[in-house]
């Protein structure tokens, strides 16, 4: 079994432990309540039975949490059995380096202030002598008190944030605003107050145009208004699933009118890299073997991490059946056809070169590289 798997099942179990300790304890604040409740004259308690159940509740806990425990030293002791590789020899401690040192940093105090964890960024800006401009830091604070307020089931902040940036958010044709309206209407449903109700159908009516039929959908429910949507076709409405929904749409329209990306870069990296290093241990005895490893700036095997990791297009050379890399670029050439700059070198012959694909013979130098 792949070591990730084994960590994940140990895990699991660990946390399967800790779920039984926290009933345990919910069941010790049921008792402590009930205890309250002994001081009220008016109420018949067995005592005797109280003391019973509160002592047998403890010795359960005392039961849960050694077992917990002795679950979390199981975990520590498969990681060390797991994870005996020494991922150092994957790196490449001087790519980050001298002048490449500053997009590191930056890519950490990103990570941090999306997390808006703005303490950590001092103290690391104090401790690396890494100069941040303090203009970059405001988006990321807004963003996080956006996500706060939303977490709390709050859409003033958000919804004022749609009206400043309603121009930006319509050229990405979001859903973002009609999102944030369709949550307060249906808030204001579950109150049944029919004339905020009525009043507030007016601002939805500017979606009619882009969100037809969740818009019909809407007012739809207004025939169960006064009885609540509980049991109702609507009642899907009301799920907990759309507040989570909201933060995500947030989340990803926000950042991309930032410039950025939906996740954080540095988690992305981490999380990639974890997914990558199995597949480059099994491959690295056979190339150290051929004294192989570490020869090129490239993976020596396909990784693949799935379409949630595709940033960019990528460029195969027809002739060489090669990926093209910085040092290798895809060049066009003049007849419109493109091949890797190493195939346009080999085809070269006498200060000229036939397109594989064409009858037609260009000059080399002729030749413009494409970026993809």
């Amino acid at each position: 079994m792949n070591p990730v798997d084994v960590l994940q099942k140990e895990y699991d179990k660990v946390d399967n432990k800790h779920g039984e300790l926290k009933e345990g304890l919910s069941n010790i604040d049921d008792l402590i309540a009930a205890m309250d409740c002994t001081q009220d004259k008016n109420k018949d308690l067995d005592i005797g039975w109280l003391l019973d159940q509160t002592k047998q509740e403890l010795n359960n806990i005392s039961s849960s949490h050694k077992d917990w425990h002795g679950s979390i030293s199981r975990f520590g002791k498969v990681i060390d059995k797991q994870l005996t590789e020494n991922v150092s020899l994957f790196s490449n401690k001087d790519l980050f380096a001298g002048e490449n040192a500053p997009l590191l940093y930056q890519l950490i105090c990103e990570h941090f202030l999306r997390q808006g964890r703005l303490d950590l960024v001092e103290e690391f800006v104090k401790e690396s002598g890494f100069v941040i401009d303090e203009s970059n830091k405001q988006p990321f604070t807004e963003l996080n008190e956006i996500l706060e307020s939303l977490k709390r089931s709050e859409l003033k902040l958000a919804l004022h944030w749609c009206e400043n940036h309603r121009l930006a958010l319509k050229n990405r044709s979001s859903s973002l605003e009609f999102m944030l309206h369709r949550l307060q209407f249906i808030e204001l449903l579950q109150k049944k107050d029919m004339k905020k109700i009525l009043e507030y159908s007016h601002i939805l009516g500017r979606f009619a145009d882009t969100h037809r039929k969740p818009l019909q959908r809407l007012m739809g429910s207004l025939l169960y208004a006064k009885e609540g949507l509980d049991d109702t076709p609507y009642s899907d409405l009301l799920k907990p699933l759309h507040w989570l929904e909201i933060c995500d749409t947030f989340t990803k329209d926000a950042c991309a009118l930032m410039g950025l990306s939906k996740e954080s870069p540095l988690s992305i990296s981490i999380n990639s890299g974890c997914k990558a290093l199995p597949a480059l241990n099994q491959i690295r005895q056979v190339m150290e073997a051929k004294q192989l490893w570490g020869l090129k700036d490239e993976l020596p095997c396909e990784v693949d991490l799935g379409p949630s990791c595709q940033f960019h297009s990528l460029f195969a050379c027809p002739i060489l059946r090669a990926q093209c890399t910085k040092t290798n670029a895809p060049m066009r050439l003049s007849c419109g056809h493109v091949i890797s700059n190493d195939a346009l070198k080999r085809l070269t012959t006498a200060a000229k070169v036939k397109c594989p694909y064409c009858p037609m013979e260009t000059n080399p130098t002729e030749a413009k590289e494409i970026h993809f």
